[in-house]
This record gives structure tokens, C-alpha cells and sequence, in this order.
């Protein structure tokens, strides 16, 4: 089965990375993913594309520019 792209935009405003169960992604148009791993890796972007994939049972957040990837939930 392959991966389904949830939704696709970009991340509104300064992105700095994965932290912890409080970090939240907002997309421009007002859509909210909260991050629900303990996961932590610092980037920084300002707006990145980004899109939130269906896998396995669960959500995930790609952003352009890393490779690694968190688990979220809608909020």
C-alpha cells in the first residue's frame, strides 16, 4: 500500500525543527498538526514546503530541505 499525501502547502512563519508532544505545525490556510513523538532535530526554514503523509496507520510531517520525518496528529 502506498503512502497517502493528507495534506500538501506550506508551514506558516519561522520553522526551527522537531522538539517534543507540545510543538505545533500551523499551515498557511490554518490547518494545525501537533507533534505526538518525542523527537528532537533542529532546522531552520522560514514558510518550507511541507505535506503530512498517511503511513502505516499513522500521520507523518515531511518537510522540504531534511530528511527526517515526526509523527503528528490534527489538532
Amino acid at each position: 500500500m502506498s503512502d497517502k499525501i493528507i495534506e500538501k502547502g506550506q508551514l506558516e512563519g519561522s520553522f526551527t525543527g522537531f522538539n517534543n508532544t507540545d510543538t505545533v505545525f500551523k499551515f498557511v490556510g490554518g490547518n494545525r498538526w501537533r507533534q505526538a513523538e518525542y523527537n528532537y532535530y533542529y532546522h531552520y526554514a522560514y514558510m518550507p514546503d511541507a505535506k503530512v503523509i498517511y503511513k502505516n496507520g499513522s500521520y507523518f510531517l515531511l518537510v522540504e530541505g531534511i530528511e527526517e520525518t515526526v509523527e503528528v496528529i490534527s489538532i
